[in-house]
């Protein structure tokens, strides 16, 4: 490898992750520093970080990652960091593209494309390339403190096409039914909290219109559908997540917008369910 070429750190952000960690760091090994930022794990998270030869680095417990990667960033070696979840995994033929993007590439960051497994199966129908910002030159990216916040990026960002060998492995993604229900119930909350803080969307019709197209745009417009029964139970998770937030939002929104007369909300409720249904038969 040409000595003047861009150096490398690999970021993987923990908390109680070592039932995922062990694999994860296995395919991280060809970047020039591997870091662990980890929340005060209890398990044995930075014992297997210790053994792959990672820094550690002693993260605050916070309910949402976004802010963390921010502290993290600052503490790495390399202006080029890979930005990584303990349950996904690094191929070698995407971590050959980075090392030729950093050294020749025009952007300040990437989007990766990723292959999500929900029980097994990769969702190349529904949830596919779901570009994650995992590239990045350190000094130019901010990452909000919201949950599921868009970075702000001080130059270009730049997706890459959605090739299966260059993309970051998701087998984490759905690996357990119980544990995927989990994580809905506990992030639907901080969901609709970026929604009060940000675009405070009108609750109606709000409540009927994002689980119905997430629904229809998930199973049907985007295919899920050919992964059968994967497909189907996967698009009516989707959209109960997005009527877990639109119900969190409702909760605490509710003190400040007035709510319509029962007849009005029955009327219009109706009238909503038609006419989302409407709208998807159009496209």
């Amino acid at each position: 490898m040409n000595s003047a070429a861009p150096k490398i750190t690999a970021l993987v952000h923990t908390r109680n992750e070592s039932a995922w960690l062990d694999g994860c760091l296995q395919t991280l090994h060809w970047a020039d520093e591997l870091i662990v930022a980890d929340m005060a794990s209890t398990d044995d998270t930075r014992a297997i970080a210790t053994r792959h030869g990672a820094r550690i680095l002693d993260m605050p417990i916070h309910p949402v990652v976004e802010p963390v990667r921010n502290l993290a960033l600052s503490q790495c070696s390399h202006d080029w960091v890979l930005i990584v979840d303990a349950d996904e995994r690094i191929p070698a033929t995407l971590a050959e593209h980075l090392r030729t993007l950093a050294a020749g590439g025009q952007a300040a960051a990437y989007g990766l494309p990723r292959k999500n497994f929900f029980l097994g199966e990769w969702l190349e129908h529904g949830f596919w390339p779901d570009h994650q910002v995992r590239f990045v030159f350190r000094h130019k990216i901010d990452w909000p403190k919201l949950v599921h916040g868009m970075p702000r990026v001080d130059g270009v960002k730049e997706n890459l096409p959605a090739n299966p060998a260059w993309a970051i492995e998701h087998p984490g993604y759905g690996q357990s039914l119980g544990r995927f229900i989990q994580k809905f119930v506990h992030y639907s909350r901080l969901d609709a909290e970026r929604q009060c803080a940000t675009t405070k969307p009108p609750i109606w019709p709000y409540l009927i219109r994002r689980p119905v197209s997430e629904f229809l745009g998930r199973y049907l417009t985007h295919q899920a559908w050919r992964h059968g029964m994967h497909g189907l139970v996967w698009s009516l998770l989707q959209a109960t997540y997005q009527l877990l937030v639109a119900c969190h939002y409702w909760d605490l929104q509710r003190g400040s917008q007035p709510a319509p007369a029962p007849e009005k909300l029955r009327n219009d409720t109706r009238n909503e369910v038609v006419r989302t249904f409407l709208k998807w038969f159009r496209q």
